[in-house]
């Protein structure tokens, strides 16, 4: 699974902060903190999924989640949570899917393409704005949950190279999204990479 597009996505969008989360292990149906500079937001797996908060470290992935019984490196369909800050050009999930898009066909995949899925509602009421994606070289088929805060825009990716269980996850990615809960933590931290120790 570690070469499908999915980790494209998460890569290409270069202008993310890194993520942490406040649990250490897998979860079944767990609940953790996804939190960054300047961003907090708390999700839940659905129902017969798993939160992982360590086998994505390597991708740079702090909040994975996959069904029960499979992992993150052979799940059919997996799902992760990220943030970008909020900043011109990119202030809404429309501008979000068209610069991934952007991205995409600039890293060699003319045939990317995403549309608007559709508009549902976290269970505190907040709206959660969908896409779809598909065209790259992997063959992938992504769902972009995207939650537009103040500062920041935070999104949930479900990801798969097979289309069965892609539309088969569906209503567990939405159930993922609903659970988003924005957080009123600060949480700071250096905005560029520390210098080498001397």
């Amino acid at each position: 699974m570690k070469k499908f597009g999915f980790l494209i996505l998460a890569l290409v969008l270069s202008s993310m902060v890194r993520t942490s989360i406040s649990i250490a292990e897998p979860l079944l149906e767990g609940s953790g903190l996804v939190y960054g500079e300047g961003y907090a937001f708390n999700l839940k797996a659905p129902k017969g999924w798993v939160l992982d908060t360590e086998s994505g470290l390597d991708q740079g992935l702090h909040a994975v989640f996959y069904p029960k019984g499979g992992s993150w490196t052979d799940s059919t369909v997996i799902a992760y949570a990220r943030s970008r800050p909020k900043v011109a050009p990119v202030m809404t999930p429309e501008d979000a899917a068209q610069d991934t898009i952007r991205q995409f066909h600039s890293k060699g995949n003319p045939n990317y393409k995403g549309s608007k899925l559709k508009t549902i509602k976290t269970d505190g009421g907040q709206d959660v704005v969908i896409y779809q994606f598909s065209g790259d070289q992997w063959g992938n088929s992504e769902a972009v949950a995207y939650f537009v805060e103040d500062k920041q825009i935070n999104f949930i990716v479900l990801s798969s190279r097979d289309a069965k269980a892609y539309e088969q996850a569906m209503p567990a990615f939405e159930d993922l999204a609903k659970s988003y809960k924005a957080m009123p933590i600060t949480v700071k931290g250096p905005k560029y990479p520390l210098p080498p120790a001397k």
